[in-house]
């Protein structure tokens, strides 16, 4: 009986994490595989998502990155923090000391330079509550690194 309870439980964390992308089927060989001579092209999409979601500061996690041919949204997260204590902890505007966190994360992606500021593309960041409510917008533009 205690063998079927570890198995149901580990069968659930298994679960819980490919749901929230903390364990991927390509580590066990699922999805095709493609040689490297004939292997597609990796999307925007996909290059920035490498390596989110990631903790940003105390406060802040970057959980994904949006991008099609007109927008490229990064969607950050107070990991902590519900919309109410963000107003009351921030207020209404987004503070220069965070913004500038921001930027320099942005900043310090490499991909984010190269194949989004480089090209004349603009980057909204979206800072959102733990409960998802959009609590602050801002944009990087080009050059603004």
């Amino acid at each position: 009986m205690k063998i079927i309870v570890v198995i149901l439980v580990l069968a659930a964390a298994g679960y819980w994490g490919y749901r929230h992308r903390y364990i991927k089927p390509e580590w066990f060989g699922a999805g095709t595989a493609a040689t490297p001579g004939n292997a597609p092209a990796e999307s925007l999409e996909q290059t920035l998502n490498r390596g989110l979601p990631r903790m940003v500061s105390n406060d802040l996690s970057a959980d994904r990155a949006v991008a099609n041919n007109l927008l490229v949204t990064f969607n950050y997260r107070f990991v902590d923090l519900d919309q109410y204590a963000v107003a009351q902890r921030y207020g209404s505007t987004l503070p220069a000391e965070m913004q500038g966190t921001l930027f320099r994360d942005l900043c310090g992606n490499r991909a984010v330079r190269e194949q989004v500021l480089a090209r004349g593309r603009d980057v909204v960041l979206q800072i959102r509550a733990q409960d998802g409510r959009t609590m602050f917008t801002t944009q990087l533009r080009p050059g603004g690194c």
